[in-house]
């Protein structure tokens, strides 16, 4: 029995460590089990949520920006995407299939056997696959969080008066995420993306300045009043009335 109580107490912090570190892994509201699919730096059931900083990636800048001390998360995510994890798998599924041909391709472009033409087929083959998904899901948002600054009281008014959101994203190999900052107060830079031809990537929001553009697929009718808002106030900018 004191060998078994020791065994557990050398167990349990273990586990705590792995749940709550920096890069958790990205859990579905919808489920009670933690898996390694997707990693995020983003942690709601983190027990340090208070202290735990938050990094953004500005447009234009290769490295990523902690924000002041004073901001937090919201406990509970605003929106989440359905297929977040369809996308992740489609992204690293393309990826390591065209580190297959090319190696595939190195072997019949070194090989007496065959023409070099196929070994040029088979490399544009198993590549344009990776590139039309990395293309067309470049902007696909997983999640978005409430930005709380946690020197002021939590009102209406000062919640208003600075309303930020942090946008998270999936990365390039699809298994991690990282994080944007839109601001929605006074921030008529941010609409609808009405511009969404077939061969363009997926985008439903767009923010465009003198200086750089960027966009977000976030899907519609999830997220209940909460996202309603959000859309209502970028529908407002974009001229459109929807009743939100």
């Amino acid at each position: 029995m004191i060998r078994l109580i020791r065994q557990r107490q050398l167990i349990l912090p273990s586990r705590l460590i792995v749940r709550y570190s920096s890069s958790s892994s990205l859990k579905s509201t919808d489920s009670q089990i933690t898996t390694d699919e997707i990693l995020s730096e983003n942690n709601p059931w983190s027990p340090s949520l208070e202290d735990d900083p938050v990094y953004i990636y500005e447009p234009n800048n290769i490295r990523r920006t902690k924000l002041p001390d004073n901001y937090r998360l919201s406990y509970n995510e605003l929106y989440e995407s359905p297929s977040y994890k369809h996308v992740s798998i489609m992204k690293r599924f393309t990826l390591s299939f065209s580190v297959i041909g090319l190696y595939g391709g190195k072997l019949l472009y070194e090989s007496p056997q065959f023409d070099n033409l196929y070994s040029y087929l088979m490399v544009i083959g198993t590549l344009l696959p990776a590139v039309l998904v990395q293309y067309k899901s470049r902007d696909y948002v997983t999640r978005i969080f409430r930005l709380y600054d946690k020197s002021k009281p939590q009102t209406y008014e000062n919640l208003v008066n600075d309303e930020q959101l942090i946008i998270e994203k999936l990365s390039f190999w699809g298994s991690k995420t990282y994080n944007e900052l839109l601001k929605l107060t006074d921030n008529k830079n941010i609409k609808i993306d009405n511009d969404n031809k077939w061969y363009k990537p997926y985008s439903t929001w767009i923010e465009k300045t003198p200086k750089w553009a960027r966009k977000f697929y976030v899907v519609d009718n999830i997220g209940g009043m909460k996202m309603d808002r959000v859309w209502g106030l970028i529908e407002k900018d974009s001229g459109i009335n929807n009743g939100r």
